[in-house]
């Protein structure tokens, strides 16, 4: 599979993270998934590299798939205090939100789907999940920028090398798409019904190439969408998809499975724009086993050092939404769905990587980057 992406509104900013094992179970066999994207006009660029040869009795390499690198590159900040009720600590997926009442919320952010706070709480989750990794892997990712992708109606998060730098980056559609599903699942788990399963309806019927991500008018009753409670319980959700989705992304880095791994940003301008131009060559699949099994354990170590606990049920939510597209009937395939395996796959993946984390006192699977 190629793709090719334009460049569009091109934004610097300076960023740094700060400074805080590819081992699998043998006889894991996945059937490898392809298919074409659409084409965008590209610019002239170098290629991307490409992952080496494999060392001996490990799984073949092919090319992980080094995306387009998106156009902004968003500055680390921390989430303005104070903005929503806190939730209880989660001790698992399917939490049930909290039974006591809390104050409405008026102007939340998710609500609101404000994509600046939503790309300052990716930020923000990301510097968790760096900090939370163990001294050996974190030296790997120290530095490693985030960028936000603002292409309309691209859902999608990639790790990728560009001109030897490591990245990691996020659309604005994946983030509004992960806001929308924890309202839905905050919602259920208040109140009941299947707002979540409707929301994946709606926008599987709705969504177009190059087009906005379609918001559902009225989707909430006005007394429940302020619902103190529902609030809470949907930040905690966002924030579980997020660090899911990143810390899958920052595994591929810390890993090794990209040969600019241990070699982060500052990009400039100018790398953004050759990045974009870019191929994207098929994804590995041992390779995004190996990043879903370190990118759960990565969620519930950082999770675990809060005060609302992370667990594995916002990647299983996420898992949700796309396996939904696959399975309704619909024809849609989303950037997201070309550069990463189904969510048959990965939704096991996920599950036995909490479970072993859980069984084991919260010591995850131990993970062996390529290289050693």
């Amino acid at each position: 599979m190629l793709r090719r992406m334009r460049v569009r509104r091109l934004l610097r900013s300076s960023l740094a993270l700060p400074a805080s094992a590819l081992g699998f179970w043998a006889g894991l066999a996945f059937s490898a998934c392809q298919s074409s994207a659409p084409q965008r006009q590209a610019t002239a660029a170098p290629a991307y590299q490409t992952y080496g040869a494999p060392a001996p009795g490990q799984y073949p390499q092919q090319p992980y798939p080094q995306q387009p690198y998106p156009q902004q590159q968003y500055p680390q900040q921390a989430p303005p205090p104070g903005a929503y009720p806190a939730a209880p600590p989660a001790v698992g997926p399917g939490v049930a939100a909290p039974a006591v009442q809390l104050p409405s919320v008026a102007g939340d952010p998710i609500n609101d789907v404000n994509l600046g706070w939503l790309r300052q709480q990716a930020q923000s989750i990301l510097t968790e999940l760096v900090a939370a990794l163990p001294d050996t892997a974190r030296p790997r990712v120290q530095g490693i920028p985030l960028v936000v992708d603002d292409t309309v109606g691209d859902v999608n998060a990639f790790a990728a090398c560009s001109n030897g730098r490591s990245l990691m980056a996020i659309t604005d559609g994946l983030l509004e798409i992960m806001a929308g599903l924890a309202q839905a699942s905050a919602h259920d788990e208040v109140f009941g019904g299947n707002k979540t399963d409707e929301y994946v309806k709606f926008i599987a019927a709705r969504l177009q190439p190059g087009q906005p991500i379609p918001r559902p008018a009225g989707f909430f009753a006005p007394a429940a969408q302020v619902d103190g409670r529902k609030v809470a319980r949907q930040h905690v959700l966002f924030e579980e998809e997020t660090a899911f989705v990143l810390g899958h992304e920052l595994a591929h880095h810390h890993l090794g499975h990209l040969p600019c791994t241990g070699k982060p940003g500052p990009l400039g301008s100018a790398d953004l724009a050759r990045a974009l131009a870019q191929n994207v060559p098929l994804f590995n699949q041992p390779y995004e086993a190996a990043a879903d099994l370190a990118g759960t354990t990565n969620v519930l170590d950082a999770g675990k050092r809060r005060a609302t606990h992370w667990s594995e049920g916002g990647g299983l939510l996420t898992m949700r939404f796309f396996q939904g597209l696959e399975g309704g009937g619909f024809n849609l395939l989303l950037a997201f769905q070309h550069s990463h395996p189904s969510p048959l796959l990965r939704i096991p993946l996920i599950q036995q990587s909490a479970n072993y984390w859980r069984r084991n006192g919260g010591v995850g699977l131990p993970m062996i980057p390529v290289g050693g």
